[in-house]
């Protein structure tokens, strides 16, 4: 832990180095008033960090700051008073020097019956709360005002938007001090394993509620660096550095990522809420009742005994000020004294910023919803607007096909992911669905076929819809042509059988696989995809699975004649729909017919692959995989 005396030598020492003042502006920018920061001062920062686990310390010199994304920023120590004074510093150096010298104030006008200079010195801090307020706002408006004349929101927006959309995702680096150059790459290693291990305790303790068991778990985070946080121009080579070299895809575990200059912190304004005006209408009531008593003292000195007409009581005071609030004057009270009529003009300044102050609420409230409910459509859209569709095939012929098929729609690349054992590509989104794409061997016994990969998958990327395309034999040469798309309505496993000789040299087969229906939405939904007879047929029927690539025209036969009604036959289904029964996941097999399972050649694969990967995507575009099955 790192005390908080040394947190502010720590914090001096940063603001000397070489880029230090321009790192530390960085991390706690000017908020909407134009002379109050965002954020805590640094000391604070580095304190309340350090009692989190967030400091990476090699010592003062050289030390990071992460932080964790927008989302999580209220999770940490318990009671971590440091950590709230950071998160609302804004506010708290706003309205705490005000509400104080209202609060003496009144104390002072509570104690008047003992000393006559007390009611000065209340008057004195009224003004000064008064004044507070006054200086903010003005700032505040001139700040607006020429940030809007010299272009600087739009330039700032478009510089900042893209590092403030990562770091409401991701974890992120603003601070990095480091005197020795030489120290830095391995300040970022300890930066990468103080965050992997930040993350797994987050994941360990989430998982507490749920009365789950988390035996290994693997962080797969980018670390959002901030250039603008080094404190040198060495460290910040250094950074860059480290980011590019990560960039590369295929990078798993804790990745550094360069990104924009300024922290774009999102913390809670008072005008976002509505809070400030209802505070500054409170204390214009406070100050108007305060003024009050200096007003009707200083009036009943003047008139002596005859007040008539005059604001020398309590109440006739109090109305005459209520009066000041809209800048005029009951007929029936003029006061005479310069101090009374000092106070009425500070009253009616003060009622004139109302009008300002509720503009400028309206404005900030309105941006605020808007910015929730888009930051709330983001965070929920993978939950309730998308759905993870994912796509298996058997060979490269198979996987080129769904990637030309996908891109075409998206106009996206292919983004890819290295799992524990196997790749899978992020394909985008077409309509409402999430796509995914990942490759096994051909069969479903191997170590790398079907089988376990499907299984695996299942687990790493948990899909709403597992979809196995590509390419197929066909078994029914008078209705069917090569290219034709064979949907599996039934599907029957071949390899597990038995075998029998009852008589001498007369083996005799019997199949005992399972006989399995896909899911019947995935089934529906291919059976509504197409609507039209334009483009290869698609024929619905059961499909043999078995681990033997057929060229035989025996053996072909004898499956026709053991499987009258089969329409087709292939290798892998099988493996997929063993394990997707496991984990409930919805499957069906769609292939396209590129052989008759005899005569065997390549002409035909890629256009079976690229037919079968259309119709996929025709079943997407319908928009009936955009929301998860009602098991799920």
């Amino acid at each position: 832990m790192l005390p908080l005396r040394a947190a502010r030598r720590v914090a001096v020492a940063v603001r000397r180095s070489e880029l230090g003042r321009q790192a530390a502006a960085g991390l706690r920018p000017r908020g909407i008033y134009g002379m109050l920061r965002e954020r805590a001062p640094l000391s604070l920062i580095l304190y309340a960090a350090a009692l989190d686990g967030r400091l990476v310390w090699r010592g003062p010199e050289a030390f990071a700051l992460l932080e964790p994304p927008y989302g999580s920023r209220t999770r940490g120590r318990p009671a971590g008073l440091s950590r709230m004074a950071d998160r609302y510093w804004e506010l708290l150096t706003m309205m705490v020097p005000p509400a104080a010298l209202l609060g003496l104030a009144l104390l002072l006008v509570a104690l008047r019956q003992w000393s006559p200079v007390a009611l000065w010195a209340a008057l004195l801090a009224a003004l000064l709360a008064m004044l507070h307020v006054c200086v903010l706002m003005t700032a505040m408006v001139v700040t607006i005002f020429v940030r809007w004349a010299a272009g600087l929101p739009l330039r700032r927006e478009r510089e900042w938007r893209a590092a403030g959309d990562l770091r409401f995702l991701h974890w992120s680096m603003p601070l990095f001090h480091c005197a020795d150059a030489d120290e830095a790459p391995i300040l970022l290693e300890r930066a990468k394993e103080r965050l992997r291990d930040l993350v797994r305790a987050q994941v360990v303790h989430a998982t507490e509620d749920v009365a789950a068991r988390t035996r290994t778990v693997e962080v797969n985070e980018l670390l959002l660096c901030l250039p603008v946080g080094a404190t040198s121009a060495a460290a910040r080579d250094e950074v860059v550095k480290a980011s590019v070299d990560a960039a590369g895809p295929g990078g798993t575990g804790v990745r550094f990522m360069a990104t924009g200059s300024r922290p774009a912190i999102r913390l809670a304004k008072p005008f976002e809420s509505g809070s400030f005006l209802g505070l500054y209408l409170m204390g214009l009531v406070v100050i108007v009742l305060a003024e009050a008593v200096l007003v009707a003292d200083a009036e009943r000195d003047a008139c002596g005994t005859d007040c008539a007409g005059r604001p020398a009581g309590y109440p006739e005071a109090v109305r005459w000020l209520a009066w000041r609030l809209i800048g005029g004057n009951p007929a029936d009270l003029i006061p005479v004294t310069a101090q009374a009529w000092t106070v009425g003009w500070l009253t009616t300044i003060a009622a004139w910023m109302v009008p300002l102050i509720l503009l400028v609420t309206a404005v900030r409230m309105a941006a605020a919803h808007k910015e929730r409910m888009a930051r709330f459509v983001e965070r929920m859209n993978p939950v309730l607007g998308t759905t993870t569709v994912l796509i298996m095939v058997a060979t490269p012929v198979e996987r080129q096909a769904v990637l030309e098929a996908i891109g075409q729609v998206t106009g996206e690349a292919p983004r890819r992911r290295d799992l524990r054992w196997h790749t899978a590509f992020e394909l985008g989104v077409v309509s409402g669905a999430q796509v995914l794409l990942a490759q096994t061997r051909p069969g479903s016994t191997e170590p790398g076929a079907a089988t376990l990969t499907a299984q695996s998958l299942i687990d790493q990327l948990d899909p709403d819809y597992l979809l196995l395309t590509g390419i197929c034999y066909g078994l029914v040469t008078k209705k069917q042509k090569l290219g034709d798309i064979l949907v599996c309505t039934q599907l029957r496993v071949m390899d597990h059988k038995k075998i029998a000789e009852p008589a001498l040299g007369r083996p005799v087969e019997r199949l005992r696989g399972d006989r399995v229906t896909p899911s019947v939405t995935l089934l529906d939904r291919c059976q509504n995809a197409r609507l039209t007879q334009e483009g290869p047929a698609v024929h619905f029927g059961p499909l043999l699975s078995g681990n033997v690539l057929l060229d035989s025209p025996t053996e072909r036969q004898r499956m026709i004649e053991a499987e009258p009604e089969a329409i087709g036959g292939e290798m892998e289904g099988l493996g997929v729909y063993a394990a997707a029964a496991k984990d409930k996941v919805d499957w069906i097999v769609v292939k396209a017919i590129a052989d008759w399972g005899m005569d065997k050649d390549d002409t035909w694969q890629p256009i079976a692959a690229r037919n079968a990967a259309e119709f996929m995507v025709d079943v997407l575009q319908t928009g009936g995989l955009d929301h998860p099955p009602i098991s799920r």
